[in-house]
């Protein structure tokens, strides 16, 4: 089966299946989507949780003595695999397609990946993973996309926006998802709106209550990062960081723009000219400046190291890897700026490859 990450609440109504995958780029979407199916899980008396880390060094035949194995808090649980790439080596894609021939009946495999490239969704061994269970699809939020989903989740909160105010919010947020949900929190929080006490703002209130009046923003430290101005980038990450900004708001912007690097890289070694590259990547006038110089500076195989080394903030944030996030977050903006070091080495440094059983 294969849906989009906004039809799971319903089939999880009619069914739970033996396995989920998840995979998408759009971290607070799959996260968001994540959190429902573990609270359908715990409805339904999964209430142990296996957690397993995917990288090329991980032992498959851990994962399946887990599934084969009695749970020690109760009769059902959940077997969680957090894959740092969606490719899978010949021995994932075979434990796979054997725990799925059989599956636990006590058991919900949840996978959460990466977005998987097309290629890999018309492969026959797949397809025979996606019939066993659920394929779950996070599509990123584009900019024309960006303002209804705004628009939803304000009302959500009890919030309602004319068109206007809800462009300017879109256009301030430039699709980082996790910056708007932080927006929006605050003019929750500002303004004291609830499903039960509704509050209409309109572009005036918007500007007002979300106008950026600091000395610091995130768009600047993105171009600080990409014009690779190491000291006025990390000076502006300790304001952020001063001001109260969340780590995983930044952390969003951050891959969002390595990917977009990335993309733009790959058209230009196709024999794409610079400059189209980065307009049919949709970059803005006044950002081609920093990212034709990132392009420029690091190699594709640099910034999907950096890809990689982001995970670690991720991971460190929710406290499944032993290190300060900040540092994390500060390690991958400097290797941006290109000053090649790390204070943890992706080679040297791994999580442990599962944790403990936990309870809900």
């Amino acid at each position: 089966m294969r849906i989009n990450s906004d039809q799971l609440p319903a089939q999880l109504q009619r069914q739970l299946l033996p396995m989920y995958w998840i995979a998408g780029d759009e971290t607070l979407v799959v996260q968001e989507t994540l959190d429902k199916l573990r609270a359908r899980c715990r409805q339904q008396g999964f209430s142990e949780w296996e957690l397993f880390f995917v990288d090329r060094s991980f032992n498959w035949q851990t994962m399946l003595q887990s599934g084969n194995s009695l749970s020690l808090f109760s009769d059902k649980k959940i077997i969680e695999l957090r894959l740092y790439s969606a490719k899978l080596e010949e021995e994932g894609r075979a434990a796979l397609q054997h725990y799925l021939a059989d599956p636990n009946p006590d058991n919900v495999l949840i996978i959460v990946s990466p977005r998987l490239e097309s290629s890999a969704l018309n492969t026959k061994w797949f397809k025979a993973v996606e019939t066993a269970g659920a394929f779950v699809q996070v599509w990123p939020i584009d900019g024309k996309a960006l303002p209804r989903w705004i628009s939803a989740r304000m009302a959500a909160y009890g919030l309602h926006a004319d068109p206007e105010a809800i462009a300017i919010l879109s256009d301030r947020l430039e699709g980082n998802l996790l910056a708007a949900s932080q927006e929006i929190e605050k003019l929750r929080l500002l303004t004291g709106a609830s499903p039960e006490n509704k509050v209409q703002i309109d572009r005036k209130q918007i500007m007002n209550l979300v106008a950026d009046n600091s000395r610091y923003n995130t768009f600047n430290l993105m171009d600080a990062a990409l014009l690779g101005n190491a000291r006025h980038c990390l000076k502006i990450l300790n304001g952020l960081r001063s001001e109260g900004n969340e780590v995983l708001a930044l952390l969003g912007m951050l891959t969002r723009e390595l990917r977009i690097l990335i993309a733009i890289s790959m058209r230009m070694a196709a024999g794409q000219s610079t400059s189209s590259a980065m307009q049919n990547e949709g970059i803005r006038k006044n950002h081609e400046g920093p990212v034709s110089a990132a392009v420029e500076r690091l190699s594709v195989t640099t910034l999907e190291s950096l890809l990689q080394q982001a995970r670690l903030v991720d991971l460190a944030v929710k406290g499944l890897h032993k290190s300060d996030p900040w540092i994390e977050l500060s390690n991958v903006l400097l290797g941006l700026c290109g000053i090649n070091f790390f204070a943890n080495d992706l080679r040297n440094i791994k999580p442990s490859p599962t944790q403990s059983p936990r309870r809900f």
